[in-house]
């Protein structure tokens, strides 16, 4: 469990990191409805937690059969997908340097607020469900579940890496939450926390995107040789 636990804990990290998941969770609660963002809440942590132990049971069969092209199958998924996300991450650094006036607008604190800001200001407790499971840091738990199987350890070690990565992953939008219910002063981190990822959600979702890209492709390609 020790050496699988490092990554497992980073990818937590970056999975917490997400800034549109917790972008989601500050709109829902300025909109003052509790009960919708934690309708959010209970899909992103079910997300997690689901998805993890189906993705972990697949790969520990395919890995317990025994085959050489099932092991290699699963390293040429994370290849492709650490590809894919890096590229994406280059993509939007091009991007960012040929349409650098935005940016600076955003920096100088022009700001107005997106389209889909103002709808998830007012979606109901289904859709809100729905964008739990969809915002959910998909490639980090992909790539959770590919080191702990890659790990080989007991059934409890597993689960213990589960919880870990399913508690840590959530404890961002889980706290945005529990801020915005039982503080007196919400209000104020609200709008602090709006702003200042309005301003650098672009940088940061880049920034996980590089990351996470680089761990998935080295790793797939250790996994190749």
């Amino acid at each position: 469990m020790s050496g699988a636990l490092p990554s497992v804990l980073l990818l937590a990290i970056v999975c917490a990191a997400n800034p549109w998941g917790i972008m989601i969770a500050a709109l829902l609660l300025e909109a003052r409805r509790p009960g919708v963002v934690w309708a959010y809440v209970l899909a992103w942590v079910g997300s997690l937690s689901v998805g993890l132990a189906l993705l972990v049971a697949g790969f520990g069969a395919l890995v317990e059969s025994g085959s050489k092209s099932a092991s290699t199958a699963t390293s040429v998924i994370e290849v492709l997908l650490g590809v894919a996300l890096a590229a994406w991450g280059v993509q939007r650094i091009v991007e960012n340097r040929r349409a650098p006036h935005s940016h600076e607008a955003a920096e100088e604190g022009e700001l107005t607020t997106p389209g889909w800001m103002r709808a998830i200001e007012n979606i109901s407790y289904i859709p809100a469900f729905l964008l739990g499971v969809y915002s959910a840091t998909w490639p980090t738990v992909i790539a959770a579940a590919g080191e702990i199987v890659r790990a080989s350890v007991s059934t409890s070690q597993t689960v213990a890496l589960c919880v870990i990565f399913v508690v840590v992953g959530s404890s961002t939008v889980v706290a945005v939450a529990a801020i915005g219910t039982f503080s007196d002063r919400s209000d104020e981190l609200l709008a602090r926390l709006r702003l200042w990822l309005t301003i650098h959600s672009r940088a940061v979702i880049t920034a996980l995107l590089l990351a996470v890209g680089t761990l998935l492709s080295v790793r797939g390609l250790s996994g190749l040789h």
